[in-house]
């Protein structure tokens, strides 16, 4: 049997080398993984077998399908895994170019996965205790009666585009801040309103914003194994410590009625392969509620190969069409894990 070989795209990232390192030691079988990012000095190149530069899928699309189907050509790879979202995007829209499978979901529902008005809508007719409160505000006068309908300045409100992607653009609105909180603490990403409406006011319209109440800890991530709508398994990480995109500190582990959400979402968009939710605890209902879903493979799920569930790798074998099953009593128990920084050479 011929070694089986990957592309894996956007191989830059802090977290990178954990997906990169759970396909590699798979404990089943070899697998050549070439590694693409247009960056040079992407940390991915020093754990794969091939490092090559490719364009931002971002600024030049064409050229970034047309460098990945000819590396996907040149080196006879047999499934690319894209892992940054422009790229699971892109490839997802171009999937007829590449001449390779391609570990992504359909176009059209992953469009409906990335939009955060589609996602809060849907599961607010879905599934409504899960909602966040939110509104959708593209002027000044729909923004500022917003702000003040959650609850602002005795509230804090996130502010975030409707379309923004990595937690790119994510702002808190914070009324209560002070030179204790500016100048004696790490900061936090919050912001008073006069911010906002310098920015915001000189304008007729603006790209639709969402203006959504502010969560409350527990915060947690929840990973998931998935194939046309269905869900395998997903396994929840509670965040002790980090921020809004890494856990430093957390606990693993199995809950039922977590996965119940995780399915009934999964379906909702017809999701494969692996994908990624946030939750937190809403002010207003004391509910766990969604904020965020990722609809691609997210590197901290990486983590849990440790614990005995290599998501990457199993999502790998959902898109070659083979079984997956976990015993979901491993996972019963709790354990903690705690991240750090590494470096490598070059």
């Amino acid at each position: 049997m011929s070694e089986f070989k990957i592309l894996i795209t956007t191989v830059g990232g802090m977290t990178s080398p954990d997906v990169i390192q759970s396909i590699k030691k798979n404990g089943k079988e070899d697998i050549y993984i070439l590694g693409v990012d247009p960056f040079e000095f992407a940390v991915g190149r020093c754990f794969v077998d091939r490092f090559e530069i490719v364009p931002d899928s971002s600024k030049d699309e064409d050229g970034f399908i047309n460098a990945i189907d000819g590396l996907v050509r040149q080196y006879s790879i047999d499934l690319v895994l894209p892992c940054g979202n422009e790229d699971n995007l892109a490839l997802a829209k171009n999937r007829k170019k590449i001449s390779a499978k391609i570990m992504v979901d359909d176009y059209d529902d992953l469009i409906k996965a990335y939009d955060k008005a589609a996602v809060y809508g849907a599961i607010k007719d879905n599934l409504p205790q899960f909602a966040p409160k939110y509104y959708l505000a593209n002027n000044y006068s729909d923004f500022m009666n917003a702000v003040y309908e959650l609850g602002y300045p005795e509230n804090k409100v996130v502010i975030k585009p409707r379309f923004g992607r990595g937690g790119r653009g994510v702002y808190i609105l914070s009324g209560n801040l002070d030179y204790d909180t500016v100048f004696r603490s790490k900061p936090a990403g919050e912001y008073p309103l006069e911010f906002f409406k310098n920015i915001l006011r000189e304008r007729d319209e603006f790209e639709e914003l969402i203006i959504m109440e502010f969560l409350t800890e527990p915060f947690y991530s929840v990973y998931s194994l998935c194939q046309n709508g269905s869900n395998i398994i997903s396994l929840t990480h509670t965040r002790e410590w980090g921020n809004a995109s890494q856990t430093f500190r957390g606990q693993v582990y199995y809950d039922a009625d977590i996965e119940s959400f995780a399915s009934k979402t999964i379906e909702l968009f017809n999701l494969s392969y692996t994908n990624n939710m946030e939750l937190g605890i809403s002010t207003n209902s004391g509910q766990i509620v969604l904020y965020d879903l990722n609809p691609r493979i997210a590197a901290s799920c990486a983590i849990d190969r440790h614990i005995g569930l290599n998501f990457p790798y199993e999502a790998i074998k959902i898109a070659r069409g083979e079984k997956v099953l976990v015993d979901k009593e491993l996972f019963s128990e709790k354990k903690r894990f705690i991240r750090y920084f590494g470096q490598v050479w070059i």
